[in-house]
C-alpha cells in the first residue's frame, strides 16, 4: 500500500545563505533519505520561470529550435518515458534562455551550492578540501543544467522509470503530483507542497561522503504515468554537477583521501549499474 510521505519529510529554509531545519532530527533524516522539501527563497519569482515552461508547449516556440549539443542538452523527448524537456547547462543559459530565466538558474546555483557547503559541513570534511571533493561546485564551479519538463501523455510508458540521479543535488518545482521515491523497497507519494521545492540528493553527493562523518542517501525516485484527461504536468529540474570533464575526491574527516574518480569514469559506471 502507497502511502503519502508529507508528515516524514522534513522541511527546510535559507536564512542567510544557510541551510536550516527546525531541528537536528530533521537535519539528519533529510541526509539519510537522500530527499527534503526547501522552501522557496522570496526572493525567487517562481511564476515567470513556470509561465516560461508552460509556453513550450506552444508548437512553434522558437526555444524549440534550440540546437542540441550532444545527449544532454536542446529540445529533447526521451526514450521509454513522457518526459519531453528544453534541457540547458549553465554557460549556455545566457546565449539561449531570456534573461530573466538565466538570472533565475544563477539563484538556483545558490540554493544548490548553499546545500552543498552544508551537507559537507555536517560530512566533516575540511573545508579547505571542498572544492576538490566537489569538482569545484562548492565554490560556485562546477556544471549546472536547468531543464523545462513536461509529460507526453501521447505516450502511455511510465512518466519517468526509477532511478537516482547522477550528480549532486536536483532542485525540482512541480505543481502537480506523481513524483514518487522508494523508502524499504516501496515507493511512495510525495506531495506538492505549495511555495516549496522538492531537493534530491545524488550518486556523486553519496560517492564523495562515502568515507565521512555523514553519508547522504541518493534517493531512488520516478513519476507515474500521466494519464490524458489530467492537466499536463510541468516541472522545473535543476540539476547540480562536478566540472563533466574533472575529478571527484572521497576524503574522511582527518582529510584524508580515500580515493577518487573521473566524472566520466563514475557516470559511466552509474549507468550501467543503477539505470532500472
Amino acid at each position: 500500500m502507497i502511502d503519502s510521505v508529507d508528515k516524514m519529510l522534513p522541511v527546510a529554509s535559507l536564512s542567510s545563505k544557510k541551510l536550516v531545519f527546525s531541528a537536528a532530527q530533521d537535519a539528519d533524516r533529510a541526509l539519510e533519505l537522500g530527499v527534503f522539501y526547501l522552501a522557496v527563497p522570496d526572493n525567487i519569482d517562481l511564476d515567470v520561470a513556470r509561465q516560461f515552461g508552460h509556453d513550450l508547449l506552444a508548437p512553434h516556440t522558437s526555444y524549440r529550435n534550440i540546437p542540441q549539443y550532444g545527449e544532454l542538452e536542446g529540445f529533447i523527448a526521451l526514450d521509454n518515458n513522457q518526459q519531453n524537456k528544453l534541457a540547458l547547462q549553465r554557460e549556455r543559459w545566457d546565449a539561449h534562455y531570456p534573461p530573466q530565466i538565466a538570472r533565475f538558474g544563477r539563484q538556483l546555483d545558490e540554493i544548490g551550492v548553499a546545500i552543498m557547503r552544508e551537507v559537507l559541513g555536517q560530512s566533516g570534511i575540511p573545508d579547505t578540501l571542498w572544492e576538490k571533493a566537489s569538482g569545484g561546485y562548492a565554490l560556485g564551479k562546477g556544471t549546472a543544467f536547468l531543464n523545462f519538463v513536461h509529460y507526453d501523455t501521447r505516450s502511455t510508458a511510465l512518466g519517468l522509470r526509477p532511478h537516482t540521479d547522477y550528480g549532486f543535488i536536483t532542485i525540482l518545482d512541480a505543481t502537480l503530483p506523481g513524483l514518487q521515491i522508494q523508502i524499504n523497497g516501496e515507493f511512495v507519494d510525495v506531495p506538492v507542497l505549495p511555495n516549496h521545492f522538492v531537493i534530491n540528493f545524488g550518486e556523486a553527493l553519496h560517492f564523495i561522503t562515502q568515507y565521512s562523518n555523514r553519508c547522504v542517501g541518493a534517493v531512488v525516485h520516478r513519476v507515474v504515468t500521466q494519464c490524458p484527461e489530467n492537466p499536463t504536468r510541468h516541472g522545473i529540474v535543476y540539476f547540480a554537477n562536478p566540472n563533466l570533464d574533472g575529478l571527484l575526491w572521497q576524503f574522511n574527516a582527518k582529510g584524508d583521501a580515500m580515493g577518487h574518480s573521473s566524472v566520466t569514469g563514475l557516470f559511466a559506471q552509474l549507468e550501467q549499474r543503477l539505470t532500472y
